[in-house]
């Protein structure tokens, strides 16, 4: 296949709010699928298809005319509105890339981050981008991670979805491998912010790495990185959970979780930071008005930091 990717990948039809389309893999599904995405992941593509078939799966090779680079998707083979559409998300893998994944659990319910994600995947070069399959509120049942209201289709709180299972190989693949992951709050967390972190900018970030104790501002972190780049921008004020501010850290993130080491990403807080995951929230103003600025910002940190 050829053409735009990233106008290929923003005509995703994620459903809408309680339409119940998200489905719940198998465990038996659940391994098919991990096999599929080792192999996909090793870029051994006949191994991937013939695991991807099992699942109704595509592995897609796309010549992408705006860069001139080949990507490898794993798309699910029913979009809605089919009936057999199960909403386990589309992945996309540079091979080429630099060694970081993007994430965009709730593509469509925190607004612009899909198409966030999907810019700043391109602009930066990244190896993977990973897109859920529905918004986060599709589900009519409740989630048996931490927390009491998170809906069963909110990826970020879910271990028993396919997002997991890709996260957790590429995870366990590289130890090297950073993770950022794109979130978005409202006026309200806003307001909450920037009284903790001291500002009045309505334009900020909210950065985490998914523990609850501060981090050093001056180590070789892609979070630390990131911080820097953004504030000398001079536009957005990059506030970090633990240090400037006590909300919103995503320690209850599944991903992040993992990725840190916690032995029960479900129920169990990990203990400590491995300095590879990046919850980032961001305030309305950045995902609507500061896209391109904040893909750049990522493209100098993730430059800096891989040198």
């Amino acid at each position: 296949m050829s053409g735009e990717l990233d106008r290929h990948l923003k005509s995703y039809n994620y459903g809408t709010k309680a339409d119940n389309r998200w489905v719940m893999p198998s465990a038996h599904d659940q391994l098919t699928f991990e096999k599929m995405f080792e192999a996909f992941y090793q870029q051994n593509w006949p191994l991937a298809e013939e695991y991807a078939q099992q699942i109704d799966y595509l592995v897609i090779q796309f010549s992408d005319v705006d860069t001139g680079n080949t990507y490898y998707l794993l798309q699910e083979k029913n979009q809605l509105p089919s009936s057999d559409f199960k909403g386990g998300g589309t992945y996309v893998l540079n091979p080429n890339g630099l060694n970081a994944v993007l994430q965009a659990p709730h593509p469509k319910r925190d607004s612009f981050t899909g198409t966030q994600s999907i810019d700043a995947f391109l602009h930066t070069q990244s190896k993977l981008l990973m897109l859920a399959g529905t918004r986060r509120d599709s589900s009519h049942d409740i989630s048996e991670c931490t927390g009491t209201n998170y809906s069963a289709s909110d990826v970020a709180h879910q271990t028993e979805s396919y997002f997991q299972v890709a996260h957790e190989q590429a995870s366990n693949y590289d130890d090297a491998t950073v993770f950022i992951q794109y979130h978005g709050f409202g006026s309200t967390t806003r307001a909450k912010l920037q009284s903790q972190c001291g500002t009045d900018n309505d334009l900020m970030l909210n950065l985490s790495e998914g523990v609850r104790y501060a981090t050093n501002d001056d180590e070789h972190s892609i979070m630390q990185l990131l911080r820097k780049n953004v504030e000398a921008g001079g536009k957005i004020k990059a506030c970090v959970y633990g240090n400037d501010t006590k909300s919103l850290g995503g320690t209850w993130n599944v991903q992040g979780r993992h990725s840190n080491g916690s032995v029960d990403s479900c129920h169990k807080s990990a203990d400590a930071s491995a300095k590879r995951f990046i919850h980032l929230e961001q305030s309305y103003g950045v995902r609507k008005y500061h896209r391109d600025a904040m893909a750049e910002h990522l493209k100098q940190a993730l430059t800096q930091y891989f040198q």
